[in-house]
């Protein structure tokens, strides 16, 4: 079984495939030739998590600059993305004014960062503009982000109109004439005119009126005139057109001018940002848009185009189709434009793009097909907010073949109100969801005259050497970086893909969102953004993974092998499942049918009709010719073979499950918890579990592991960097069950190795229950090995072990001595200037908030505890482990006994093995526990008259009537004994 004791070791420490052909450095998941312990011990540096660096206002300190870096390096960071955006908040003006993006002040900057950055061996990325999205000053109006803008003017007829065009309002030219059309009133006609050739050279309309009520519209494309989101001061400039190769080769052109002159300088910048997509949702449009749809769907676009403007003057199912084929065209531009072709102009030049391309933002895109488009996909969680879509990075990695998951991590505005622990707990819900690589939102830079906590962006974490608790965040870092090394191995391993349709903007669903949050949207619709669920994926059930893929990859990748469903990047799928909608791409629904027939399994609702106006209404006889003969005419829950394969109707998919004889990847046996997840990776000699408690409670859990009867588990802990061999484990039923104790908001990672079964303890008897178990309270197995057993024990007692191998060993643990209460008194000392009284004496325990100075209450920071031990002889010598538990700490805790350095405790259990340090009589304990900034910003509001102890520009988020956090050492503090018995096995 994994111990409390195992999570508490502290250490110092055409837009298809070929457009989206893999990208070099792009490596395809695969094999792996054994899991190196010395790589999970120390990661190498593409595994551990980058920063957002944000340059407030482009203001920068390059002696600061070089500190930061410093810092970043000894922390164990991988790098910083250097972002240029305006402060947006600074009501009082702290932030200066820095220059202009990429002049030459800024270049310089940028080259000093990679000075340094060379020096220490870190990576450094770069965001593609001042704040976002793509543009600058570079860019001409021509070039910029454009639209499908409209005037109209009704006239009556019978009768003769003269008049000039009306001009569109809203707009910004250069202005293109599109069409120039009169419509009808009467919806019910479907008629359009088309009003080109009635214009005179002086730009006016000559037209003799039908009879009825007309409304003359005018199509142009026009820009929006959209500025970059939030530029430094300096460096505003127009949204680029993300429809244009010109404006993307344009844009990228000139950052690649700029940055020229830093030569070999540039070799430590590897990557440059796209973040998410928040160009204004107008009708997106670009010259030659209309010519470039008659070529792709075989029909002429423009007496469509008042379906666009409101106008309904077709049938809903034509109107329908139109739109969809719209849509779908401005993603494949929008895909092959700009995203891919980011991607493109930067390996060229020795860079890979991180790519925010999916469905955050303002999306218009196929966003699984956007972000495979990119070197490394990326998605983002937030920090007490809903917006998490980190599935959909994964769900585009896995099916593109790219290796890494990013994630903007932890945005949002709960603005230095966590620590480490809570990060830890929204690290692990979206490691399950697939991400390999955080990048931390964010970490500002901050000048000597920014001050403490300095300056912020107005939203983020703000995890930067501010931070208070900074000097102790390098575990943390440690922990991240083992999780990702390892969940960067081998491949994902899932039962179904889901395919979402055809439509644009595609949508993958958040997994799971902070547990914090209260759901702002139904049942069954997505938790990020409330859109209705592409598919019913909760039929899946727990125990099961799953990855989603999109017309792309279903038509161009998507193979057949022994009735598995394969991809190039290795992916291997049990079934398809179909979208939960009427209507689907004819092609899609064509190679569907081969899939099938060379011997797939297909399952859910069958399609109706054709979604696209080409080859209407001839492609929806097609599509229920396809589908007469695919899926079944009686019992949907009874599959029809097709050729080779076999097709499902929409029913639960556990059902389809079980008839397929698949068993569950991954259950928890007892208790059932919701709040325990999982992810699994496959490489050549290994399956690997990560397995997370998101609860606040401790969990004693006996998983249950589909996997091969030869592989033998062992436990590797991110926390420590330790790895050990599970010596209680049994199989059953073609699973092994092992017993795994979660601390909260705590994981683990369970690693089998193939062909590498040993002896092992496969069950656990007490003289006082006598009934066999894998999970006894208060009672675990150390080690079984060489033909002994070995066991720590809380209470004593006679144990008897069993193992595989059908031999046995009857321990008598003696009882160990009783718990011993920390109660103090206990000295509590405050740092000088801060606030707060230089010294409190306690005689108990409990939150600062608690006590009696007001700067004692408000304080932030760290404070150091004091007291003294009086260990009994009976509490140490042979067989004794003596356990230090700090109860409730908020947020870290360093310890020193006897004036010796004895660990860092920053998540639960706040517990470590001093049984080493401490000997009977009497020790000195001292224990320096650091909070958060949240009180003392408080503190500031509610005693004005005190000082400032806090100063930053987001002053104003904050309020004195705010609650206080908790903070402190809370306890309560005890040395708990437990004794270890050896016996052996005959």
């Amino acid at each position: 079984m994994v111990s409390r004791r195992d999570f508490i070791k502290t250490g110092a420490a055409a837009w298809g495939a070929a457009a989206l052909a893999p990208l070099a450095g792009c490596i395809r998941p695969g094999a792996a030739h054994g899991l190196s312990i010395a790589e999970f011990a120390t990661p190498p540096l593409a595994a551990r998590p980058m920063v957002l660096w944000s340059w407030l206002n482009g203001y920068v300190d390059h002696a600061q600059l070089t500190r930061e870096l410093e810092e970043m390096a000894a922390k164990g960071i991988r790098g910083p993305i250097i972002w240029d955006v305006g402060a947006i908040i600074d009501p009082e003006g702290m932030i200066p004014t820095g220059p202009a993006f990429l002049g030459e002040e800024s270049v310089e900057a940028i080259g000093h960062a990679l000075d340094v950055a060379s020096r220490l061996g870190l990576e450094v990325g770069l965001f593609s503009s001042s704040s976002w999205n793509a543009g600058g000053p570079w860019i001409e109006p021509k070039l910029a982000s454009k639209q499908l803008a409209w005037a109209e003017h009704t006239v009556q007829g019978p009768g003769r109109f003269e008049g000039a065009l009306p001009e569109p309002e809203g707009v910004v030219g250069p202005l293109t004439e599109v069409a120039l059309l009169a419509v009808p009133a009467d919806a019910s006609r479907g008629e359009t005119a088309n009003l080109s050739g009635h214009v005179n050279a002086e730009g006016r309309i000559a037209w003799e009126v039908p009879p009825g009520e007309w409304t003359i519209l005018r199509f142009v494309c026009a820009g929006t005139g959209q500025p970059l989101e939030i530029p430094s001061p300096a460096s505003n400039g127009l949204m680029a057109d993300h429809l244009s190769e010109h404006a993307t080769d344009r844009h990228f052109g000139t950052i690649f001018d700029r940055l020229a002159p830093l030569g070999d300088r540039l070799k430590p910048m590897r990557l440059m940002m796209l973040d998410s997509f928040e160009v204004w949702e107008r009708p997106d449009w670009t010259p030659g848009f209309e010519e470039l749809f008659r070529k792709e769907f075989g029909y002429d676009p423009v007496p469509y185009l008042p379906e666009i403007a409101g106008k309904t003057i077709h049938a809903p199912e034509v109107r329908e189709r139109f739109l969809h084929d719209y849509r779908v065209l401005v993603s494949r531009m929008m895909i092959g434009n700009h995203f891919a072709r980011s991607g493109a102009l930067l390996e060229g030049q020795g860079m890979k793009v991180l790519s925010e391309a999916g469905h955050g933002g303002y999306p218009r895109v196929d966003p699984l097909q956007a972000l495979g488009s990119a070197h490394i996909p990326m998605g983002e969680f937030w920090n007490g907010s809903q917006f998490w879509v980190t599935k959909e990075a994964a769900s585009a990695a896995h099916i593109y073949g790219r290796t890494d998951v990013a994630a903007e991590a932890l945005t949002g505005w709960r603005h230095w109100k966590d620590g480490p622990a809570e990060y830890r707990r929204l690290y692990d819900i979206a490691f399950c969801a697939g991400l390999t690589m955080g990048v931390f939102h964010t970490f500002a830079h901050n000048p000597p005259e920014a001050g403490k906590l300095g300056f912020a962006y107005h939203a983020g974490e703000h995890f930067n050497v501010n931070s208070t608790w900074w000097d102790q965040a390098g575990p943390m870092v440690e922990y991240l970086a083992r999780c990702s090394h390892l969940l960067r191995q081998g491949r994902f391993v899932a039962e179904a893909c889901f395919y979402y349709g055809d439509d644009a903007p595609g949508l993958v669903p958040s997994r799971r969102i902070d547990p914090k949050v209260v759901p702002r949207h139904p049942e069954g619709t997505c938790q990020h953004c409330g859109r209705p669920m592409p598919n019913r994926v909760e039929s899946l059930g727990p125990g099961y993974d799953y990855d989603y893929v999109n017309r792309d990859i279903v038509l161009n990748d998507l193979r057949v092998r022994d009735g598995l469903l394969t991809l190039s990047s290795g992916m291997e799928y049990r079934f398809l499942v179909m979208p939960d909608r009427d209507d689907i791409a004819l092609p899609v629904l064509r190679r569907l049918d081969e899939l099938v027939r060379a011997g797939a399994t297909l399952v859910g609702r069958p399609p109706q009709r054709a979604n696209s106006l080409e080859g209407y209404p001839e492609c929806d006889a097609e599509v229920q010719k396809l589908v007469s003969g695919m899926w079944p005419t009686g019992d949907p829950a009874i599959p029809r073979a097709v050729g080779k394969g076999r097709v499902y109707g929409d029913v639960p998919l556990r059902g389809i499950l079980g008839s397929l004889v698949v068993r569950p990847d991954f259950t928890v046996e007892s208790p059932d918890s919701p709040a325990i997840d999982y992810i699994h990776r496959r490489t050549e000699n290994e399956d690997v579990y990560f397995v997370t408690n998101s609860a606040d409670e401790p969990v004693d859990a006996e998983c249950s592991f589909r996997v091969d009867e030869a592989a033998a588990p062992s436990f590797w802990n991110p926390v420590d960097g330790s790895v050990t061999p599970c010596p209680v484990y049994r199989r059953e039923d073609g699973r092994t069950r092992v017993p795994i104790r979660l601390a909260p908001a705590s994981s683990i990672f369970v690693v089998f190795a193939r062909d590498s079964e040993t002896e092992h303890v496969v069950g656990i008897e007490r003289s006082d229950t006598g009934a066999a178990a894998l999970v006894v309270p208060d009672l675990e197995v150390l080690d079984c090995s060489a033909g002994r057993v070995r066991i720590e024990a809380r209470t004593g007692g006679s144990v008897t072990v069993r193992t595989n191998r059908g031999r046995s060993a009857t321990l008598d643990a003696p009882a160990p001595p009783p718990d011993l209460p920390i109660l103090g008194p206990w000295t509590l000392r405050f740092p000088a200037g801060r606030g707060a009284p230089d010294r409190i004496d306690l005689d108990a325990l409990g939150s600062w908030t608690e006590l009696e100075p007001e700067g004692a209450r408000v304080f932030s920071g760290t404070a150091v505890y004091e007291t003294t031990i009086d260990v009994p002889a009976d509490h140490v010598g042979p067989n004794r482990v003596l356990l230090l538990d700090l109860g409730r700490v908020a947020e870290v805790a360093e310890v020193a006994i006897n004036g010796v350095p004895t660990g860092l405790l920053w998540c639960p259990p706040y517990t470590m093995d001093v049984t080493d340090r401490v000997h009977a009589g009497t020790n000195r304990l001292e224990i320096r526990v650091t909070n958060v900034w949240h009180n003392r910003i408080v503190g500031d509001l509610r005693y004005p008259d005190a000082g400032e102890f806090a100063r930053t520009n987001i002053k104003n988020r904050f309020r004195a009537e705010m609650e206080l956090l908790p903070s402190g050492l809370m306890g309560p503090v005890a040395l708990r004994a437990v004794v270890v018995a050896e016996g052996r096995l005959g």
